[in-house]
């Protein structure tokens, strides 16, 4: 099976994308006075059975909705949007428009009102019944005309919710601005999938490098060295000297292939694999352990790593004196999480921006998880990851 190249899908930067949805949502939600004032004016029509003009006022709304809501009705139209339930779509289309011409007159008058007073270096003035209010012109403009700005947008936004929240109640609704956003993550997520897996090839080259490699060469010189020694009491010592290297050298690689990817997390299950990380450490970790039932393999493997990170952070930097690990599933059938928390006395003060803690975040986000960080100076610091399980 052919898998999808990913490679060529892009998506606008965060920014960039943002705007252009605020822009569709005002000029869909501007739209609607139009668009639902003819919906609300041919529902009487079909009182005496002319229905033409009601079709074509309710497939015009529903080409609103796809072109600037991007909408996905999960039925046509016309099996779940007549009679009342048009009436009441065009209602509330047609406010929310009424509503959004109003918010956009105030934005114009305020933006075009204070740059005009800008230019010609006069301040704007609030004139009410009871006093009046004269500010600089150019503060007005940034202040007030960025934050109209902002509340149209999110405006804009909620219209769309209570739109799709209505239609939702009569048949099923998609939105394609989620799947979009989805995308924009999962490639997100994918370039910190690259950068963990080359961060972790880096680690082992070291672990290879600098403690198997030199073993290796130690090992190889002392047995040259056992060759060459024309006293057997010597050779016999030399090659006492390397059999006892080599069960040192086993032990490293067990280590280093463990640190790759434990066996008992497959044989044994979390549990073992997470007790076995608290038996290594030299400080004191508690472990609860609350998960029951089957949890999915990946899930597994990357709450394994996140507290074997974790731990190891733990005892690098914290300070601290002990290790709380606590794990357990919440949520219903068919929305389980497992959450992770690793809790220590240290000094806190940790760095959510550090190589380690990154490397957990993209790790979870891999799995759509996510990974909280509190850590005051000091202390306690608590790291908090959550993976979904269905």
């Amino acid at each position: 099976m052919r898998l999808p190249d990913l490679s060529r899908i892009t998506v606008p930067r965060e920014p960039v994308r943002l705007a252009r949805r605020a822009l569709r949502h005002v000029v869909g939600t501007v739209l609607g006075l139009l668009f639902g004032a003819l919906l609300l004016l041919t529902i009487p029509l079909l009182v005496i059975r002319w229905r033409g003009p009601f079709r074509r006022a309710r497939r015009w709304e529903t080409w609103r909705l796809e072109r600037f809501y991007r909408l996905r009705l999960g039925a046509p139209p016309d099996t779940f949007l007549g009679g009342r339930r048009a009436l009441l779509h065009a209602v509330l289309a047609g406010v929310l428009g009424y509503v959004m011409i109003d918010l956009l007159l105030l934005v114009a008058s305020i933006v075009l009102g204070s740059a005009t007073q800008t230019i010609i270096a006069e301040p704007v003035v609030f004139e009410y019944a009871l006093f009046v209010i004269s500010r600089p012109a150019l503060p007005v403009l940034l202040i007030f005309g960025t934050s109209s700005l902002l509340a149209a947008a999110l405006f804009a936004e909620a219209a769309a919710w209570l739109q799709s929240a209505l239609l939702r109640r009569w048949t099923s609704v998609s939105r394609e601005d989620a799947l979009e956003t989805r995308i924009s993550r999962l490639l997100t997520t994918r370039r910190g999938v690259v950068l963990a897996i080359d961060d972790e090839r880096r680690r082992i080259e070291r672990d290879l490098h600098d403690g198997v490699q030199q073993n290796v060469v130690s090992l190889s010189v002392t047995l040259a060295r056992a060759r060459r020694m024309s006293d057997p009491q010597r050779a016999r010592e030399l090659l006492d000297q390397a059999h006892a290297q080599s069960q040192s050298l086993i032990e490293e690689v067990r280590q280093v292939a463990w640190r790759v990817y434990p066996n008992a997390l497959d044989e044994h299950g979390l549990a073992t694999a997470l007790g076995d990380v608290a038996a290594a450490s030299p400080l004191p970790v508690h472990l609860d352990h609350r998960v029951e039932g089957e949890i999915p393999r990946a899930v597994e493997s990357a709450a394994y790593f996140v507290v074997r990170e974790a731990v190891n952070n733990v005892v690098k930097h914290a300070r601290a004196t002990e290790v709380h690990l606590q794990l357990m599933v919440e949520g219903s059938p068919g929305r389980r999480s497992l959450r992770v928390s690793i809790r220590d006395d240290g000094v806190g003060g940790a760095d959510p921006e550090g190589g380690g803690l990154q490397g957990l975040a993209r790790r979870v986000a891999a799995l759509d998880g996510t990974v909280k960080v509190d850590s005051p100076l000091g202390g306690p610091t608590v790291i908090t990851a959550e993976l979904p399980c269905d």
